[in-house]
């Protein structure tokens, strides 16, 4: 019984969350990616980057004429596909990684709950693995399936009757209505159990229990509050719960361009995301996770004794990056696992935590002296480097350059650090390290500055950037200087062919496939028409981004411009935090207009 050949759109998927990996389920009941038993662990399944190789497990009507959509639980990453016809639902599926207060506690396993409202015939396809490594499959008595694999196993708990064929596993049921059934896959056991021993109805009510609960924290209160707490709920669902490190999205090589080569692996935590994860967080009152997720970044760098752009979040990571023998989604090859950006120097990853830690600081965090001085260290390495070429926050391949938003975020970075010393008594420093920032300050604005006028990408072209929209958030200039005034001009007039839709540069980076619309570029944008004043034109925008997400309020890496269909992967950790930042931003606004 072959899956459908055609892939399913991105954002025809909604993803579970347990704070160790993640798995996408699409719209007709399909898992089709999740890797265990960690986020950066080997692909269980994979059929979104192969309908042939990857490895899938399907629960369908065998009516292919029904309508589908999913929703999740209020205030949980639970959910719930729908499949009805036009005027009845039929069955559906409800999808979930545990979850438990017991962080030592850990379960390796998808819950599948099928529940009809009618009689339905039910086709269920189950093949995990990548089709060259499933080595063989086994009926185990009345307990289920087990298949395995060249390193590990996989094993389907049920008690329905399904067809073992080679390689493969899958069947035709028929069920009557208001019938229920559990159905589990979980990862290298070493023996089979029944459905009954997996506890599902238990499973659900802890897991159901512990997002409400830690939804409960949150301290917003305002405009788009669901969509809020959506985000919020996939960003805790993000980070690895045995470090405390944040994934920038749970899949790889999902495309920025279909049919190019921006296919990149996303698993591993960027040192730069610390700055919009710390922002987000203390402004919802979720200190102690801002504090842990810092912490865990600096016991790191204390351990290695030095930064660099990206961390493995668990020992399985492969962060040297090769490709893989499959398809890509929609043929957009290559299937990258490992990230090269890792060695790239990125002079803002530096910067960012240091703008985090004033942060923490001055919304109640509390951090040792110890903590404080291995931040200092990190400060001598900044003022060691600004100066030098990188990669920018693009993460662009090839030669390096002075980049103007580097230098900036360096500089605001520098203030910072002069505020620490202060802070510790240390004045003599404070004064030393904020005569180096006003030096950066004056070197970008005597060499970053084009013919034209505006502040351009690099000291070594003309080039527009999108970044440099943040300029006025982080507070290197305001909306009313007039070279930053230019700037936004040329942004809008080069890079956004489509409202509030936005490519991240000019330049000729020399990857096949066009750059799409970056969302987190359409967020700094409409946070500039806030502090314009601009609120009718920054609502606009808004709207117009909630109108593009899907049924489940999840966001990707990018939009293409024109069909407005998702690209990259997703969900985007820095898309749904940018989001939070623009509504509050603009909430706070609405407050003080009123």
């Amino acid at each position: 019984m072959p899956i459908d050949p055609e892939f399913p759109r991105i954002e025809d998927h909604g993803v579970l969350l347990n704070n160790r990996t993640a798995a996408l389920i699409s719209k007709q009941g399909e898992v089709d990616f999740a890797c265990f038993p960690n986020f950066d662990s080997e692909m269980v399944f994979s059929s979104i980057l192969d309908r042939e190789k990857g490895g899938h497990f399907s629960i369908r009507p065998a009516n292919r004429k029904l309508e589908a959509r999913q929703y999740y639980e209020p205030d949980t990453n639970i959910l719930h596909t729908l499949f009805y016809d036009k005027r009845n639902k039929v069955m559906s599926i409800m999808d979930f990684l545990p979850m438990s207060f017991e962080h030592a506690v850990y379960f390796s396993e998808i819950h599948r709950r099928i529940e009809t409202y009618a009689d339905v015939r039910i086709e269920i396809d189950y093949n995990p693995f990548l089709l060259k490594d499933r080595k063989s499959v086994e009926k185990v008595d009345h307990k289920g399936y087990m298949v395995h694999s060249q390193n590990s196993s996989q094993f389907l708990s049920t008690d329905l009757n399904l067809e073992v064929a080679g390689n493969s596993v899958a069947g035709t049921v028929d069920l009557p209505a208001t019938e229920v059934k559990w159905l589990v896959t979980t990862h290298n056991l070493k023996k089979a159990y029944p459905p009954e021993l997996f506890s599902s109805e238990e499973r659900l009510w802890q897991t159901r229990r512990f997002w409400k609960e830690w939804l409960m924290k949150s301290k917003y209160q305002g405009i788009f509050y669901d969509v809020v707490n959506r985000s919020l709920l996939t960003l805790k669902g993000l980070f690895f719960e045995p470090n405390s490190f944040m994934v920038a999205s749970p899949t790889t090589s999902l495309p920025e361009s279909i049919g190019g080569e921006r296919n990149w692996d996303y698993r591993f935590m960027w040192v730069r995301d610390t700055s919009y994860v710390i922002e987000g967080l203390v402004q919802l009152g979720y200190i102690e996770e801002a504090t842990k997720f810092y912490l865990s970044i600096i016991d790191r760098f204390e351990k290695d004794g030095r930064l660099t752009s990206i961390y493995k979040v668990s020992d399985d990571s492969i962060i040297d990056e090769s490709s893989l023998d499959l398809s890509g989604y929609m043929n957009s090859y290559p299937v990258r696992i490992g990230n090269g950006a890792s060695s790239q120097l990125q002079i803002d990853q530096y910067a960012s935590l240091i703008i985090s830690l004033r942060m923490l600081l001055e919304n109640s965090g509390f951090l040792s002296v110890h903590t404080t001085e291995k931040v200092f260290l990190i400060g001598d390495s900044l003022i060691k480097i600004w100066r030098e070429p990188d990669s920018s926050i693009w993460e662009i391949r090839g030669d390096k350059r002075n980049y103007v938003y580097s230098k900036a975020l360096a500089w605001r970075a520098l203030e910072d650090l002069s505020w620490l010393y202060s802070r510790m008594g240390n004045e003599e420093y404070a004064n030393s390290v904020m005569n180096e920032a006003r030096s950066l300050r004056e070197e970008i604005y005597g060499k970053g500055i084009s013919s034209k006028g505006y502040f351009r990408q690099s000291y070594e072209t003309d080039d527009v950037d999108s970044a440099l929209l943040r300029l006025p958030l982080f507070g290197f200039c305001t909306m009313a200087d007039n070279v930053y005034k230019n700037t936004f001009n040329e942004i809008e007039e080069r890079l956004m062919p489509e409202r509030f839709l936005f490519k991240r540069y000019t330049l000729e980076d020399g990857l096949k496939g066009e750059d799409n619309a970056f969302l987190m570029v359409s967020f700094w944008y409409i946070r500039n028409l806030i502090r314009e004043g601009r609120l009718q034109s920054a609502h606009d925008g808004l709207m117009m981004i909630l109108d593009l997400m899907n049924d489940v309020s999840l966001l990707p890496e990018e939009i293409e411009f024109g069909t407005h269909r998702y690209l990259g992967n997703y969900p985007q950790a820095f898309s749904h935090l940018s989001l939070i930042a623009t509504i509050m931003e603009y909430n706070g606004a609405l407050k003080r207009q009123r």
